[in-house]
């Protein structure tokens, strides 16, 4: 039984000692500077509005969803806010981030048209 107990405290990785709040390089932006915590919420905002908005009908909805989708896919990168330059601030590959959300929306559209998404903290 002892020599179980000492196994399980060998896996016990560096990883498992370190909070998430110190190992996790966008954690640390977002709770060292109030900049970095604006510059997520409005990420945050976008890809919420992006994939919330996408299958409903109502006119503001579609015009949330095509501002949200035009910001996105901008490739303007010299404006503090534009999607880039947020994404290159948490080091987030703007293009990778793009594709992702457009797997996303796509799965969205044909698998659950009109379902909310839950509200992101």
């Amino acid at each position: 039984m002892v020599e179980l107990e000492e196994q399980e405290q060998e896996r016990i990785s560096l990883a498992d000692l370190i909070p998430i709040q110190y190992s996790d390089p966008v954690a640390v932006r977002i709770q060292v500077s109030g900049e970095h915590r604006l510059l997520w919420a409005i990420l945050e905002d976008a890809i919420d509005c992006y994939l919330r908005y996408a299958a409903q009908s109502s006119v503001e909805a579609q015009q949330v969803f095509r501002e949200a989708a035009e910001w996105i896919e901008s490739d303007e990168e010299e404006w503090l806010c534009s999607f880039s330059a947020i994404c290159n601030a948490f080091r987030i590959d703007p293009r990778h981030l793009r594709r992702g959300l457009q797997h996303r929306l796509q799965g969205n559209l044909r698998g659950r048209q009109g379902v909310r998404l839950p509200h992101a903290a």
